[in-house]
This record gives structure tokens, sequence and C-alpha cells, in this order.
């Protein structure tokens, strides 16, 4: 499955969590692929995109950070996927 693995954190956390990130690159456990990431330019937070289908890995990873961040994994699906959701319930939405 796709999971976006969002982050924030307060101005009082940043020097601690560049220094985590800068030492350990930030990357996923073994068992979560990381497809990309993305950091806010304001230096608040920002978002990986991942896949897994272990979530003891995801939950691994948030543990890693969610001392210093504020983290939020959401489950995501591309426009394939919700396609085939959506339809066969077209006619609902008509």
């Amino acid at each position: 499955m796709l999971f976006t693995f969002a982050w924030t954190h307060s101005t009082h956390g940043r020097n601690a969590t560049i220094k985590q990130f800068m030492a350990t690159g930030g990357m996923p456990p073994e068992g979560v692929k990381m497809i990309s990431r993305y950091h806010n330019i304001d230096g608040s937070g920002g978002f990986a995109i991942c896949e897994t289908d272990d979530a003891s890995a995801l939950a691994n990873w948030a543990i890693d950070w969610n001392g210093l961040l504020d983290v939020k994994i959401t489950a995501i699906m591309d426009d394939e996927t919700i396609g085939g959701v959506l339809g066969p319930r077209a006619s609902e939405f008509e």
C-alpha cells in the first residue's frame, strides 16, 4: 500500500530535528520503500510518499521521529486504483 508520511515540527525542535536528519538521513526502516520526499521551504515540515505492506515497519519509522516531530500517516491511492473503486459506482454520482 501507498502512504503519505507527513511531519511538522515547532521552531523549538528545529535544531534537534536537523541534527537527527543529518546523522541518519531520515531513511525508513527495512520493509518501507520511500518513493519520494519533499520538504516545506519554510522549514516547518514536509512529507514522504512510501510503500509498504508492513504496518510494524511504518510504525517503527514514526517512532524514530515522533519525539521530535508531529507525524501523520495516511493511506493513499493512485488514480488507477481509485478509478477501479469509483467506476462500478458511477451511477451513484449522477
